[in-house]
């Protein structure tokens, strides 16, 4: 089948095997797409669309598999850009906490003098044997100069002296709201900064002034932005939701957007402390263009599953914590009722079932108020879920965002807090997909690996990097994995008419891989080989270097 508008001359792109990931009624799997502008025209024999499309000039993708381009639908394209400045402390990088020093006081000596050293990716488990560093360390390895790292999980981070005194830190300082400061027995400050306590100090998007920690030139973030979207384009994502932009990230896409340096489509999240300036401008779901677009307000309910900050009813294994809530019930209500009212998706992390159950009361009333409103609003991570939950979220339409990954890369170190009982029905894909629910796929890059293959492979093997199963029963199969990266992705979005298969009407957004998915051993999933991926019928990346 074709669609009509022909503005632009067709092209055909012709391949092994091309899975459009069409439904049933549609050809599933053809070996041609015809292309017009961005858009695909036609899918199926490349001798049919050869008579059809007579003289179109043509482009052989190989001898591989081409599918619909990856849709991650919470990742940190912006924080990704802003971290490529800093110093990657990442386990793999890492791995001992002597290594840890040494790279930390080996990026110090470049700076100038007085220069924030930042750090990123820091995992306390696989680096520093479960003991989280402390300002002391800080002190010891990197004395002359602040110095900020920030955990995997992005929800807290540990700072050094000279940094708690740059913020106005002091043993006397209160924790702010939705945040905490940690302290020793004695309640000497540690260093340690839990939720808001960290984005004031250093996320412009959430932050409640100006942060301390220096941003980095825009030509820095820029040059971090190429770094960031050249890594998610050799995994195959074509478009991204990137879920922390307040307007210095937004004045970053933007920039890259007019000046041709906007490789992946962004569908940007737009933090919650700039949601007046929304409604007041009118802005509603969706507003900007294909490559660049809002897609809703991304609000706090709970802290992080990998950071152990998740608002949970029952506690973390073998202690009475429960983690912590950073908003409270009137404050959750009225901003679910204020975006909800205005037209707009809110896009509410909450991973906890007790941030859940919240998050959901919250919705409930705002429909309840405003019951013509059909926006589908999203939970991001939503990962610890019972049925209660399950049937309040179908029955509400709402768009859960879980952890792909998480299982494969978290789920080892995860055992101890969580216990396998509850990482059985945790990231419960399986559960929420029988349950009728459009699920999205998500990595949460940095928190997580952002290789969307990866994220498949675990979904369907349920398996940890260490050889552990996790939750056998939320298994599902590699066509409904690959459809949360695709159409589940795309409708947390709104764009589930324009992402995810490749048929007439939609992007000719593409990743071509050495092997078959369908065709491959579950735990071989992830290293299949990306070859070539495409954005609006053109090349982004290849394999081989040539674009």
């Amino acid at each position: 089948m074709a669609v009509n508008d022909m503005s632009a001359p067709v092209r055909l792109l012709r391949c092994a095997r091309i899975r459009t990931m069409a439904p049933a009624r549609g050809p599933q799997v053809v070996d041609a797409l015809a292309v017009s502008g961005e858009r695909v025209v036609a899918a199926g024999p490349l001798a049919e669309l050869r008579e059809r499309f007579a003289g179109a000039p043509e482009t052989d993708l190989g001898g591989g598999c081409a599918l619909p381009g990856f849709v991650d639908a919470h990742i940190h394209l912006t924080m990704a850009a802003r971290n490529a400045v800093g110093v990657d402390v990442a386990a793999d990088v890492t791995g001992s906490e002597d290594r840890l020093a040494a790279r930390l006081r080996s990026a110090a000596v470049p700076l100038p003098a007085g220069a924030w050293l930042r750090a990123s990716r820091y995992d306390q488990v696989r680096t520093t044997g479960g003991r989280v560093i402390d300002r002391d360390d800080l002190d010891r390895w990197v004395p002359d100069r602040p110095v900020l790292v920030v955990h995997v999980g992005a929800h807290w981070g540990v700072v050094n002296s000279a940094a708690l005194a740059a913020a106005g830190l002091t043993d006397d300082s209160p924790d702010p709201h939705g945040g905490a400061l940690g302290r020793d027995g004695s309640g000497r400050l540690n260093g340690v900064l839990y939720e808001q306590a960290l984005f004031d100090l250093a996320y412009p998007s959430l932050a409640r002034r100006r942060p301390v920690v220096p941003a980095p030139s825009e030509e820095e973030l820029l040059a971090g932005l190429d770094t960031a979207s050249d890594m998610f384009l050799s995994a195959g994502i074509t478009s991204v939701g990137d879920a922390m932009v307040g307007p210095d990230e937004l004045r970053l896409l933007q920039t890259a957007r007019t000046g041709g340096r906007l490789r992946q489509r962004v569908n940007a999240l737009v933090t919650y402390p700039h949601v007046d300036h929304l409604i007041a401008a009118g802005i509603r779901d969706g507003f900007g263009d294909d490559w660049l677009r809002l897609g809703g307000v991304k609000a706090f309910v709970d802290g992080a599953v990998a950071g152990l900050t998740c608002w949970l009813s029952e506690p973390f294994r073998g202690t009475d914590d429960h983690g912590m809530a950073v908003v409270s019930r009137e404050e959750l209500t009225d901003l679910a009722l204020r975006v909800h009212g205005a037209g707009l998706r809110l896009a509410a992390h909450a991973n906890g079932d007790r941030a859940i159950a919240l998050l959901l009361d919250a919705l409930e009333h705002a429909r309840r108020r405003h019951p013509h409103i059909t926006t589908r609003h999203r939970i991001e991570h939503c990962s610890v879920v019972d049925e209660t939950i399950v049937k309040r979220i179908a029955a509400l339409d709402l768009i859960p965002v879980p952890f792909a990954g998480y299982v494969a890369f978290h789920g080892d170190a995860l055992v101890d807090a969580y216990g396998e009982e509850r990482l059985g029905r945790m990231f419960a894909h399986r559960r929420l997909l029988d349950a009728g629910i459009t699920v999205a796929g998500s990595s949460d890059y940095p928190c997580g690996p952002y290789e969307p293959l990866l994220g498949v492979q675990s979904c369907v093997t349920r398996r940890t990097s260490g050889g552990r199963v996790l939750g056998e029963r939320q298994r599902i199969s590699t066509g409904e994995a690959l459809a949360l990266f695709g159409t589940g992705a795309a409708a947390a979005a709104g764009e589930e008419g324009a992402k995810g298969r490749l048929a007439p009407g939609y992007l000719a957004d593409l990743v071509v891989l050495a092997a078959d998915p369908f065709e491959v051993p579950p735990d071989e999933l992830g290293r299949i080989p990306v070859t070539q991926t495409w954005v609006g019928g053109v090349p982004a990346w290849t394999a081989d270097g040539a674009r």
